[in-house]
């Protein structure tokens, strides 16, 4: 009886001198050993928001106070739920109006702050909505909070905030002057930081991180960037950050300061429900998170953990979370059991397929890899073109998988632990190929062309030579070829690739120039067979009309070619222009009718009439290319104008006048 007395008493001095402990049950808390060694690095960011969840079940639910415009006080309980629920504290009350900030101190009493600056304090968490006039700041407030120490701070439109030491609320004096730009959320604390929500000139808010000194005084701050704009007010909840717009209650996320959205508004069709200022429940208290190896360790405190957590005791270990409020004195120790699984591990491939022919793709039949991977036939694995794909478990590839290049993808090895796999990379090759050679060759007839790559593959099948060209070797780099149509070569690489390379062989005409045709000033030029060619009266310059204008009297060789490049043999023509004068009175000039080049016609010919159609001449081209001296059976004819029919052939006469002046 004696030692029981004893023990109790040593009991109630523990108590006294530690305060209120609560051991909570058990948590269980799963992580994958990723590399296989027996040992897991846990920062304490997961050990933390994992314990937060348990205080919950000892009426420390996470939750956060918000002002509706014109419409009272709620409150959002159950934050880490999926669906957290809004609870009304106070409706609309008689007073200054409008409900602009919300503050509540470590004691759990609930503040706000209304129209003109007035401070009331509404009561406590379980005796709310006794409104009580603490003061005035002088000024329309916009912000109102608590910090560790239970002063008060407040700030308007101004650059300055404020601050009330603790008890003395109606006496505000100067924090801090932050130079630009007006609080547009509250001043909350976590651990020795005060986070600030602060709008700017520009119109966007951002936040704040201000360095606390002794007694919580400005020591510093820095911009840690914008944050949802709209943000009226700000609240910390167990560490954790909140911000509000009128509409939505959010979390911000301290080391990204990306936000996700806790809740909407409801009824927002009406402005007098808008969501104006923010207050966390426990946002006043002084909460302190430590880890440690042993139960007793986390009671007393004594023997902190560094972050991270390194596990070595495989496959359970344990660590104890001790959440201690030194406000209330309130100590809640989390045991946490680990167990640690082992992701399945495999071996790193590299596989090479050739692309086919027919589709341009390489085909990898990826099932054929698991046993090489892992042989365990009780492992699932799966295959994934990205990692994103293979955590989130999305869009698994096909066995059968077809790439037009080399590319890596990963294996997933499950044994059916969870969250807890194995990564493989699978490096898929596919030999590239490049090649420069003439796919299209044409040759003129009679002649022969060479089909041809460069010489630096590893062996060559020529395909669909014709019999005519098959007497000459066919596995080399290059085949002589005298027949149109449609080749390929075969050729394989030092990879063992093999790849077909189209030839097209194109056989030319042999045109052949059948007439040149005087028109005026023009010649045309006729060929055989009628197609698409081009034209030259030099070999030098071409062009594609057979209509030569303007040109030259003088002696050409005119040449055709198909658009293969096959040439006609030269066709020697001379351009003659016919004179419309002659004086035929002895004195040297003009006084014969001189066609020059006339006589490369020797069957042309020519008649000579007078306006009556009076025959005086019918002649052809001497040597010299004289067609008529002007005389009639001897004798000079009259001075006049005669008429020509000159006949180059059957289907060609050209006509015209001649004046004789005598």
């Amino acid at each position: 009886m004696k030692k029981i007395l004893i023990f109790i008493l040593h009991l109630t001095f523990l108590s006294q001198i530690l305060g209120q402990v609560t051991i909570t049950d058990t948590q269980f808390y799963s992580i994958c050993d990723t590399d296989g060694d027996q040992i897991v690095t846990i920062p304490f960011s997961e050990l933390q928001n994992f314990s937060l969840d348990v205080l919950s079940e000892f009426n420390e639910s996470p939750e956060v106070y918000l002002t509706q415009a014109y419409e009272g006080i709620i409150r959002i309980r159950n934050l880490y739920s999926p669906e957290p629920q809004i609870q009304t504290v106070c409706g609309d009350t008689s007073g200054p109006g409008g409900y602009y900030d919300i503050a509540i101190n470590s004691a759990k009493e609930i503040f706000i702050v209304r129209q003109g600056g007035v401070i009331q304090k509404v009561g406590t968490e379980t005796q709310t909505c006794q409104f009580e006039n603490l003061g005035n700041t002088g000024h329309t407030s916009l912000a109102l909070s608590f910090d560790h120490l239970d002063h008060l701070y407040e700030g308007g439109w101004g650059t300055e905030v404020f601050r009330a030491e603790n008890g003395d609320y109606s006496n505000f004096t100067l924090w801090h002057d932050f130079g630009e730009g007006n609080p547009s959320g509250d001043f909350v604390q976590i651990g020795d930081f005060l986070y600030v929500a602060w709008t700017m000139p520009n119109g966007r808010d951002y936040l704040y991180k201000v360095t606390l000194g002794s007694n919580n005084v400005y020591v510093s701050h820095e911009n840690l960037g914008e944050i949802d704009n709209g943000t009226f007010g700000l609240a910390a909840e167990y560490g954790r950050l909140y911000g509000n717009t009128v509409n939505y209650l959010y979390e911000i996320n301290l080391e990204t300061l990306e936000t996700t959205v806790v809740k909407q508004r409801p009824n927002q069709g009406n402005s007098s429900f808008n969501w104006w200022g923010a207050a966390g429940s426990h946002e006043a208290l002084n909460l302190e998170i430590s880890y440690h190896r042993t139960e007793t360790q986390a009671i007393n405190g004594t023997t902190p953990l560094s972050n991270p957590f390194i596990s070595d005791d495989f496959p359970i270990d344990w660590v104890y979370v001790r959440i201690h409020e030194s406000t209330q004195n309130k100590t809640y120790v989390v045991p946490i059991e680990i167990s640690i699984q082992t992701a399945p591990e495999g071996i790193e491939l590299t596989k090479q397929e050739c692309i086919d022919f027919a589709t341009g793709n390489a085909v990898f039949s990826l099932g054929d890899y698991r046993p090489e991977i892992n042989p365990d036939p009780d492992l699932l694995i799966s295959f994934y073109q990205n990692l994103a794909d293979l955590e989130a478990g999305e869009n698994a590839l096909p066995l059968t998988y077809s790439v037009s290049a080399s590319e890596t993808i990963y294996a997933k090895l499950e044994n059916g632990a969870e969250n807890c796999h194995g990564i493989v990379p699978l490096h898929l090759v596919v030999p590239e190929f490049s090649v420069e050679y003439e796919s299209y060759t044409a040759f003129c007839l009679g002649t022969e062309t060479v089909l041809s790559v460069p010489d630096e593959f590893e062996s060559y099948e020529w395909i669909g030579i014709q019999p005519a060209d098959q007497n000459q070797p066919l596995d080399t780099n290059e085949v002589i070829i005298s027949q149109p149509g449609n080749y390929s070569l075969i050729v394989s690489d030092e990879s063992g690739c093999s790849y077909e390379l189209p030839f097209e062989v194109v056989l030319g005409g042999a045109p052949e120039i059948t007439d040149v045709q005087i028109n005026g000033n023009s010649i045309t030029v006729h060929v055989s067979p009628s197609g698409n060619y081009e034209y030259s009266l030099d070999g030098v310059f071409w062009q594609s009309s057979a209509t030569f204008q303007n040109i030259p009297i003088n002696d050409y060789d005119i040449f055709v070619r198909d658009l293969v490049g096959c040439y006609s043999e030269p066709y020697k023509f001379t351009y003659f222009l016919i004179p419309n004068f002659i004086s035929p009175n002895g004195d040297g000039k003009n006084d014969v009718w001189k066609i020059r080049g006339i006589e490369t016609l020797p069957e042309a010919e020519l008649q000579i009439l007078d306006r009556y159609g009076k025959l005086f001449a019918v002649r052809k081209a001497n040597a010299e290319g004289i067609v008529w001296d002007g005389k009639y059976l001897g004798n000079p004819v009259p001075s006049g104008t005669y008429w020509y029919l000159l006949k180059l052939d059957e289907t060609n006469t050209q006509t015209g006048s001649i004046t004789v002046r005598n």
